[in-house]
């Protein structure tokens, strides 16, 4: 089995382009004030979690939400290139549109960019890496990233997209992740299944 170890994800706290739904890929933009309030209460809610690592993407609104919570459990946040968004080329920086869709099936490569099978590889071997160094690691990377897991496994309840700063307990077994929501207040936005692109 892949994954030995139950693990944290968490997504990165909103930024303004989150917001404005301008495609980010792999540029580096800073939270917002509201991604700052959101990356504050992760680290409540996940205050009494027993995090062993945390290892993050290096960009900047999940290196910040990271620390954010480092700064909380007293631990150093590891950078993980591999841990990245999909870089998404010439559409970086631009609203989304109707590609984006055809990007996450696998049928169009943005130009200057990664395909979704060359993300997906290097996303899944950067999170095995991230839980192989021991139980209760905490992920902080990107959409993206969860979504790219489901080309090698199932996820359980269903969940397409993760909202931005949701702490979630994933249990992992060789066919299928289980994974619930840290934060009971905000466990209902699991249900928006329909909701923005995750970049």
């Amino acid at each position: 089995m892949a994954f030995e170890h139950p693990f944290y994800f968490l997504r990165h706290g909103r930024t303004e382009w989150n917001a404005k739904g301008v495609t980010q890929g792999q540029l580096d933009v800073k939270l917002d004030a509201v991604g700052y309030a959101q990356a504050m209460r992760a680290a409540e809610v996940m205050r009494d979690q027993p995090v062993s690592h945390i290892v993050a993407s290096p960009l900047a609104r999940a290196r910040e939400t990271a620390e954010i919570l480092a700064d909380a459990k007293g631990l150093k946040v590891i950078l993980d290139d591999g841990l990245k968004e999909c870089h998404l080329g010439e559409h970086q920086g631009k609203p989304h549109g109707p590609w984006l869709m055809e990007y996450w099936r696998g049928a169009y490569a943005p130009p200057g960019g990664e395909t979704f099978a060359e993300f997906a590889a290097r996303a899944w071997e950067a999170m095995k890496r991230a839980v192989a160094r021991g139980p209760n690691t905490l992920i902080v990377a990107h959409g993206g990233l969860w979504l790219a897991a489901q080309t090698r496994v199932k996820v359980d309840p269903p969940l397409r997209r993760v909202p931005n700063a949701l702490p979630l307990r994933v249990m992992p077994a060789a066919d299928v992740w289980r994974h619930r929501a840290l934060d009971k207040q905000r466990a209902a936005e699991l249900l928006d299944d329909a909701g923005a692109p995750p970049v």
